[in-house]
């Protein structure tokens, strides 16, 4: 036993010299001034081009509104006057690790370098493009500020959107609500349930809409920040080229690619036999809604360390004390539900063609599969990814299944 958890402890300082990004060695000094300088103008320059992509890129430009554009120009502002005071301070050691430096020497390197070709060797000119391949650290770096842009902004902007609209729906009813209400008395269960019924399809909506805003508003969190005292510090970042397509195919733009690429349209409110009030309609609409809770607590279990491509430490707390992947096997399992009845249908009804019916079956969970797999292979890839952290190791023997308890 001693020996055992000797090599397990090797493993781990093995783990933290040679890959961990946001180890800092204890004997290291508190930041210096040059250090704090350097990590500073860094800082500032990388922020600086992030902020005019944000403005004048046409994708993200017409993804966030214009008063979280505005925000982001504050946050420079902030940083730019603030973050001195901090730094001076505190002092932190992580500061020996920037990640913005790191960027910045990498670009340096690159740009300043002078090779001459003309004297080369084909062996030295292969040796030569090898030098202006990123390093671990470097690539580390590069790749995560990518993560945080791409995935920050996004996430925030759904939050946004999904805030205000719920606000605007909210308030087309409230005074319907209001009256109804104030016209029901507190034990007049049959007025509550005749209520229910008439605003089931608004419930049903804003209870989606609610799931989705509080699943990114944790990763919202998780993108904009990373601080020791939330535990969310970013150990490794998923590089490998199948690692990001299968991650960023999930999401827009990509995922409007796969979409059509796949010939997938998901609608949250189908409903069977065409009817929103079918009492099958709502057996899927809450089997769904029941799912969708599961992969929400999937993202408020990961908490401060939610985030895509990113090692942040391993969270083993319900649901992830049943399954590895919670939230994509409920991801998937919602859109199953929300699919499956726009094939319960009356076949008796005038017009009704079961070539055209087989036909959209057939295409529909085609298109399904390939969906799912796209969701069992970026499991795969971050496995892949989380496995090299001797934390992930012991967590993998504990719980054995990636999706179902016993099945797989």
């Amino acid at each position: 036993m001693y020996i055992e958890a000797n090599m397990e402890e090797i493993e781990r300082q093995k783990f933290n010299r040679e890959l961990n990004i946001s180890w800092v060695d204890e004997n290291l000094p508190k930041a210096d001034n040059a250090i704090i300088l350097k990590h500073y103008f860094s800082s500032l320059v990388v922020y600086g081009i992030v902020l005019l992509f944000i403005w004048f890129n046409p994708f993200f430009s017409k993804m966030l509104a214009y008063p979280l554009k505005v925000t982001f120009n504050y946050f420079y502002l902030y940083y730019m006057f603030g973050a001195p005071i901090i730094y001076i301070c505190f002092r932190p050691k992580s500061l020996w690790r920037s990640h913005n430096l790191e960027i910045m020497r990498y670009f340096h390197r690159i740009l300043t370098h002078r090779p001459k070709l003309k004297t080369m060797s084909a062996e030295e000119i292969k040796n030569e493009l090898d030098f202006y391949l990123p390093k671990y650290y470097e690539k580390q770096s590069l790749i995560l500020i990518f993560i945080k842009v791409f995935f920050g902004t996004q996430m925030l902007s759904i939050a946004y959107s999904n805030i205000h609209s719920c606000i605007i729906s909210s308030t087309a009813v409230y005074n319907d609500i209001k009256a109804c209400f104030s016209q029901i008395l507190p034990s007049d269960f049959i007025q509550y349930k005749t209520f229910i019924l008439d605003y089931r399809e608004f419930i049903y909506s804003q209870c989606i809409i609610i799931l989705y805003t509080i699943d990114v508003s944790i990763f919202t969190f998780g993108y904009f920040t990373e601080l020791s005292i939330f535990k969310n510090k970013i150990r490794t970042v998923e590089t490998t080229p199948a690692g990001l397509f299968f991650c960023l195919a999930c999401y827009a733009p990509f995922f409007n690619a796969t979409n059509s690429f796949l010939g997938w349209n998901h609608n949250d409110h189908a409903a069977a036999f065409s009817d929103p009030n079918s009492p099958v309609t709502w057996i899927f609409r809450i089997c769904a809604l029941f799912f969708l809770v599961i992969y929400v607590s999937a993202s408020a279990a990961l908490g401060t360390k939610g985030s895509n491509l990113t090692n942040r430490g391993t969270v083993s707390r319900f649901p992830y004390s049943v399954v590895r992947h919670p939230a994509y096997i409920t991801k998937v399992m919602f859109w199953f539900l929300t699919t499956v009845p726009l094939f319960i249908v009356h076949f008796s009804a005038e017009g009704f063609s079961w070539k055209q019916y087989l036909s959209n079956l057939i295409l529909t969970f085609a298109a399904f599969i390939c969906l799912a797999s796209i969701y069992y292979f970026r499991a795969l890839t971050e496995e892949r990814h989380l496995i090299k952290d001797p934390d992930y190791q012991d967590y993998v023997k504990k719980v054995k299944y990636r999706f179902i308890p016993h099945v797989i």
